[in-house]
């Protein structure tokens, strides 16, 4: 048995942040995405692949901005970066955004959707004279809430990169403290405020298409500790003291604390592609925290299949349970070296261009495509012998998001691999691909937002499109221990 699966936001990779910031990308760039030289053929179906990476809001505010004064209180910085501006530049603000939605997103060919009008209605009835560069921050994320895609968010302020000084830990339904005074304690309120009344203020603020994203977003991540830009999301003032209080199981006891300096360790825990094989179960253990499709993802997968081959391994486990997405290539890659891959069929999805909505319906391969296909990846790579035709788990958790959620689905649907997990981050029919890689700013409040341009669409149209339902439904930390059992029985 393995041990408990731990998510940890540091095991992500920062290279969707460095893409994202890159205007243009060079033919460098596409040869390194699309695995090198030998698949640079591939470079235009990678690049569309690319608008689909993932950058949550919680990775984006992990690093300390240098600029900021280290040694200024959290109080003295708030209140130095937390501007304000007139109600008639936040109104500016929130018309820009209302307009980038119009001009870009699929929901918005014809109108932008009445539930974000009427909220933007509601946020400028109700404005101040003067708004706060935080507050123009919660009023814009009330409103693309109200879009129900997960992709579309406004980033927050810098200055808000702090955390509370003392771990959490999501268990059985209950916010534990797993440090520090209150090490085990059920945190209960924070400033009086009940964590489920947080929850519900933090829902209304967070673009999401399904429940299980905000419950990890708010509860989990971004790595078992609460950040400061979440407090503020949800209107905690946290240039002040907050008050936390815990059941100490005998009574409720309430202490003050002031956020810290969040200390990112270092990132040589886990690469973001590796495997184990273990010969005594039969079972290849393929890890994936990011889904990139380039030459290290090419060979590290081919010595996989080979070793699985020369050790005849007879199961085996994809495991996307920290994976946040990237580039859904890399799902058909790994299907291709499947034997019983007779027939292959495609996510359908509709696509903003201009003031058009365009339909793709997925394809359908047959065996001969199959085959076709697979010479064209692989190359001088690819050995018919190298096929595993056993048995094949893949694991997934609420951080299951984006292209690693179409991993999951590619594989549910064309019977490939069993699912055994929790529900993935987002929804079968989703937003997906970022409008621009720089994301647009308001000119006022200088708040930088993310905008999608697809939706895709369930490839099984007899299966749920809201949520992908596990095929066995454990908590993400026992989904590889089930998958022993599982093989434990099957003998």
């Amino acid at each position: 048995m393995k041990e408990d699966f731990k998510y940890e936001i540091w095991n992500l990779p920062s290279y969707i942040t460095e893409l994202e910031s890159r205007e243009n990308l060079t033919d460098k760039d596409l040869e390194n995405i699309s695995g090198g030289a030998m698949n640079r053929k591939l470079a235009a179906s990678v690049l569309a692949g690319l608008s689909i990476f993932t950058i949550t809001p919680t990775l984006l505010n992990q690093t300390v901005d240098a600029m900021l004064p280290v040694s200024t209180s959290n109080s003295e910085l708030i209140k130095q970066y937390n501007f304000e501006i007139t109600k008639e530049q936040a109104i500016e603000d929130i018309n820009y955004v209302l307009k980038a939605i119009k001009d870009n997103h699929v929901s918005s060919v014809e109108k932008i959707p009445d539930e974000v009008t009427n909220q933007a209605k509601i946020e400028i009835e109700n404005l101040k004279d003067k708004v706060s560069l935080i507050d123009e921050w919660r009023i814009i994320s009330r409103i693309l809430a109200k879009l129900h895609d997960a992709h579309t968010r406004v980033v927050p302020p810098d200055f808000l990169n702090k955390r509370m000084p003392f771990d959490t830990e999501y268990e059985d339904g209950k916010f534990i403290c797993k440090s520090g005074d209150f090490k085990g304690c059920e945190i209960v309120a924070i400033n009086d405020i009940l964590i489920s009344d947080l929850y519900k203020t933090f829902q209304n603020h967070y673009s999401y298409e399904i429940e299980e994203w905000t419950e990890h977003n708010f509860f989990e991540s971004p790595s078992y500790f609460i950040p400061e830009w979440k407090l503020a999301l949800c209107g905690i003032d946290t240039s002040k003291p907050i008050k936390v209080s815990f059941n100490t199981q005998s009574e409720v006891q309430s202490k003050d604390f002031e956020t810290t300096e969040i200390k990112v360790p270092n990132e040589d825990s886990e690469h973001w592609v590796s495997y184990e094989i273990d010969e005594k179960n039969s079972l290849g253990v393929f890890k994936l925290n990011h889904c990139r499709y380039n030459e290290e993802y090419l060979n590290t997968l081919l010595n996989f299949y080979k070793e699985v081959s020369q050790k005849k391994i007879k199961n085996m486990a994809i495991d996307l349970r920290k994976n946040p997405g990237g580039n859904a290539t890399a799902a058909e890659l790994f299907a291709l070296g499947l034997k019983n891959l007779s027939e292959f069929k495609s996510v359908s999805h509709d696509e903003r261009s201009d003031n058009k909505l365009l339909r793709y319906d997925g394809n359908t391969m047959n065996k001969d495509d199959v085959e076709k296909y697979r010479i064209s990846c692989l190359g001088e790579n690819y050995d018919k012998n190298l096929l595993f035709g056993g048995k094949v788990f893949l694991l997934t958790s609420h951080a299951t998001f984006s292209s690693a959620l179409l991993f999951a689905e590619i594989f549910q649907d064309n019977h490939l691999a069993t699912i055994v997990g929790e529900v993935p981050g987002n929804s079968p029919e989703h937003f997906s691909s970022l409008v621009s890689r720089k994301g647009f700013e308001t000119s006022n409040a200088g708040l930088k937002l993310y905008t999608t341009h697809k939706k895709g669409y369930r490839i099984d149209k007899t299966k749920d499109g809201i949520k992908l339902i596990p095929d066995v439904q454990v908590p993400a930390k026992d989904a590889l221990n089930k998958v022993y059992e599982i093989i434990k029985n099957n003998k």
